[in-house]
């Protein structure tokens, strides 16, 4: 017969701890929560279980916004780029950290440029608790351009860009440059392309006071006349860009073959893209691929661009929101964003990383993290998917020829009112 009073006072106890529902996926990413599981779930006695999603960010995306509709998404999740969290938010999906964040100690070692991609540009509230930063500028190809005697110092202008990449073309016979655009580049075509290039207006913005994309300014025109003069001048590699899988012959391939010299990228690719592990590595990749910053249009100071990726959210639905609030918080820690720092080479989001006992394990990184405050970034609003897939509809059309910048321009400001609607779009 059973002591009911003996098993009560067991679970009382031994109380049963709570389990929270957290979405990873990559190896890498996967490999850095595995080895923080034990030490999270002892931190805020919880039990911790992951559900390994699709790897490629978009099949995850995709899933993830397939299963926060259905109602039945993890209590905790990343969102890959801090694009897509405008859209996320306004549907709903994302709880509100606005107070939770505020209280947290780690707040205030943010720069004030991470802390605002983290919230709504609609309302201005938190929806995400930064952990890495992806540090985004131009890398090129310093040992091949050293043998050659091409000039490696910093181009300051689009214009000594054009002129070095010219050069390059000239004395080597190898593409220059690569700035990703084309309908199968999907997103990147605008994050990894025409992004940097409209940020090196330093006046402007691509959303107003309105909180409307400025499509028509000419800035846009510019940036798409940029990428007209590549393809015009053979400068970029066209072909590669038009295959299912874009980023592989020319990042992959051709960069560490030396038949490609320049590209845009982040703090990731001296890991994924040419690392030890890579499937093309370049020998002490370090020394042989340099970086330099975003030169600006007009020939103001180069920058190089932030992009707070992998943010933690929390489902809005949680049964659990508290806890799972705690769970992002902590995922936030200096020790949770060096380990994901070092597996997928970017840099923690906190600046105190600084004064942490592994900090120097980052290595080349630890430059990137002290650029940090001074980055730029590009903010969008709610529709950014649209844009960034008018983006890759319009530079397609530049790469096949079948528009100039101005007909890519009226492109993108067609494709997005048709989806957003025409107020979406400034007139201005």
């Amino acid at each position: 017969m059973c002591d009911c009073a003996m098993v009560q006072a067991s679970q009382k106890s031994h109380p049963t701890k709570p389990t929270l529902v957290i979405a990873e996926h990559r190896s890498a990413r996967l490999n850095a929560l595995y080895q923080l599981k034990e030490g999270l779930e002892a931190r805020l006695e919880i039990n911790l279980k992951i559900v390994e999603y699709p790897a490629p960010a978009q099949d995850y995306f995709t899933k993830l916004v397939t299963e926060l509709r259905a109602g039945n998404a993890p209590d905790i999740f990343s969102i890959p780029r801090d694009v897509q969290l405008d859209d996320l938010a306004a549907a709903g999906y994302l709880a509100d950290l606005t107070t939770a964040m505020h209280n947290w100690d780690g707040y205030s070692q943010l720069p004030k440029l991470v802390s605002s991609l983290a919230k709504g540009s609609f309302d201005n509230r938190t929806y995400a608790v930064p952990s890495i930063v992806a540090i985004e500028q131009l890398y090129y190809r310093h040992d091949l351009l050293e043998a050659a005697g091409i000039d490696t110092t910093q181009p300051k202008s689009w214009q000594e860009l054009l002129h070095r990449a010219r050069t390059i073309k000239q004395v080597t016979g190898q593409f220059p440059l690569l700035f990703p655009a084309g309908l199968t580049w999907g997103m990147g075509s605008y994050t990894e392309g025409l992004r940097y290039l409209l940020a090196g207006f330093s006046d402007y913005r691509l959303i107003n006071q309105q909180g409307q994309y400025q499509l028509n300014d000419s800035a846009v025109l510019e940036a798409f006349s940029f990428y007209q003069t590549l393809v015009q001048e053979e400068l970029l590699p066209v072909t590669p860009l038009l295959n299912p899988e874009p980023w592989v012959i020319p990042k992959y391939e051709m960069f560490p073959k030396g038949e490609l010299m320049i590209t845009t990228c982040g703090t990731w690719c001296r890991v994924f893209d040419w690392g030890a592990s890579s499937r093309n590595p370049i020998k002490n990749v370090e020394q042989a691929v340099g970086n330099w910053k975003i030169p600006t249009a007009d020939g103001s100071p180069p920058f190089v661009l932030a992009s707070m990726v992998y943010a933690w959210a929390v489902n809005a639905k949680s049964r659990q929101l508290d806890m799972a609030t705690e769970l992002a918080l902590a995922l936030g820690s200096v020790d949770v964003a060096l380990t994901y720092a070092r597996n997928l080479g970017n840099v923690p989001a906190r600046m105190d990383a600084r004064e942490h006992a592994d900090f120097h394990q980052l290595g080349a990184l630890m430059e990137a993290h002290a650029q940090l405050p001074e980055a730029r970034a590009l903010r969008s609003t709610v529709g950014a998917n649209a844009v960034m897939a008018g983006v890759a509809r319009s530079t397609e059309a530049v790469l096949i020829g079948r528009e100039d910048a101005k007909g890519a321009q009226q492109l993108l400001k067609a494709y997005v009112a048709s989806v957003l609607g025409d107020n979406a779009v400034s007139e201005d």
